[in-house]
């Protein structure tokens, strides 16, 4: 009877640690099942991070691009107005040059009808004291 006693208590014994050991297995894979959740969750966000980075990325490139055409037509526009500069310069050396030459001619006009002013005056009388 003891004999018998003893081996209900031992199967009791390993009912019971069977079931804990198929709770234990059942909160394992729901342990596992999660874990597998959190690592799906974590990728989902690296690549959500990655796809976000390659857009800003994309975008620098393109502004970056941008950029560098525009200081190349600015450059390009500054050569244009050194080049308009040096050509307005010349063209007011030369005008500044032509002036001078007129301003000068201008006084040996004025100098030679002063002198045949004079002539013209110094003939009339001339001519006035003969008649």
């Amino acid at each position: 009877v003891q004999d018998r006693s003893e081996r209900l208590y031992r199967l009791g014994d390993l009912q019971e640690r069977m079931e804990k050991l198929a709770d234990s297995k059942t909160d394992l894979s729901a342990k596992v099942v999660f874990s597998e959740e959190e690592k799906l969750k974590i990728s989902k966000d690296l690549i959500d991070l990655q796809i976000k980075t390659n857009k800003m990325k994309e975008q620098y490139e393109t502004e970056n691009f941008e950029l560098k055409n525009m200081i190349l037509a600015l450059e390009n526009r500054v050569l244009e107005l050194e080049l308009c500069s040096e050509k307005v310069t010349g063209e007011r050396d030369a005008l500044r040059e032509r002036l001078h030459a007129l301003e000068t001619s201008r006084k040996e006009l004025a100098d030679e009808y002063i002198i045949l002013k004079s002539n013209y005056l110094a003939l009339g009388k001339e001519l006035e004291q003969e008649v």
